[in-house]
């Protein structure tokens, strides 16, 4: 149970704060009275979908890579798992094919549209292919890193 306290914690400072490493993570999580290790920081980053992305004036920063709700979230798992079947990261842009012929490119695109995150800049999509624009090669490889993790 406290893990779930801990990790709404995290959530927040990362929303309020501009913390660049997990040492600075750890600091805040441990003033907010838990007593955490690099290890479980990093379990919790991975579990709420936490990145680093690069900042407008350089430098980067953690920040949460949202989708509206946990069944959108889901959907869009459950959607890469069943339509997709590649990615290919090409300096800030991914390539994502999907299955031949059926007009999936498109649907999967507006689940990335649909979202609100620093990480993608856009999307273009074509029949089986599908292109995600993001700003920098740190965030194309964070999209992709998502991507190949629900790939059936």
């Amino acid at each position: 149970m406290e893990y779930r306290v801990r990790r709404e914690v995290i959530q927040k400072l990362v929303a309020e704060h501009t913390i660049r490493s997990q040492q600075e993570l750890i600091k805040l999580v441990n003033e907010h009275g838990f007593q955490v290790t690099q290890a479980t920081v990093s379990r919790d980053l991975e579990a709420l979908n936490i990145v680093k992305v690069r900042g407008v004036k350089g430098g980067s920063y953690y920040a949460q890579l949202q989708l509206q709700t946990d069944g959108e979230r889901e959907r869009l798992a459950k959607m890469i798992q069943q339509r997709v079947e590649s990615v290919a990261t090409v300096e800030f842009m991914n390539v994502v094919k999907t299955t031949p012929n059926s007009n999936f490119a498109t649907i999967v695109a507006g689940e990335f549209d649909a979202e609100t995150n620093d990480l993608i800049v856009g999307t273009l999509a074509g029949n089986d292919t599908l292109i995600i624009i993001s700003p920098d090669a740190a965030a194309a490889k964070t999209v992709a890193d998502f991507i190949r993790k629900h790939l059936a």
